[in-house]
């Protein structure tokens, strides 16, 4: 009943999700989600001093960024996903070729005849 020709569920998670580039987007979005939020109150700050409006804009800055980040965790996210399903897709590729490759070498004969007759 059991195929031992196919991969089990596990690989093929992450086949379809490799854990370098879910990493990767997950440092991309901590450090872009960090900048955005941590420049806003810096940025918010020091131009509450030179406009003298104290918390308007230290307070609005930042949530201007998490707004901000929504959007660009959102469009992160696409892009990795855009990448991870061309790995899976080469990954399957991959595996077809050398399936039939297996298949050509064990079924095939050596030397094929075409009708001699």
């Amino acid at each position: 009943m059991h195929n031992p020709k196919r991969e089990s569920p596990f690989v093929i998670f992450l086949k379809a999700f490799p854990p370098q580039i879910i990493a990767a987007m997950a440092v991309q979005i901590a450090l872009i989600n960090g900048a955005l939020m941590i420049g806003g109150v810096f940025l918010g700050v020091m131009l509450d001093r030179q406009l003298n409006t104290r918390p308007l804009l230290t307070l609005s800055l930042p949530i201007l960024g998490a707004i901000l980040s929504v959007f660009v965790t959102y469009r992160m996210a696409m892009r990795t996903v855009k990448r991870s399903r061309q790995a899976y897709l080469d990954w399957v590729e991959s595996q077809r070729a050398n399936a039939n490759s297996t298949s050509d070498a064990q079924g095939a004969p050596a030397v094929t005849f075409n009708d001699a007759h």
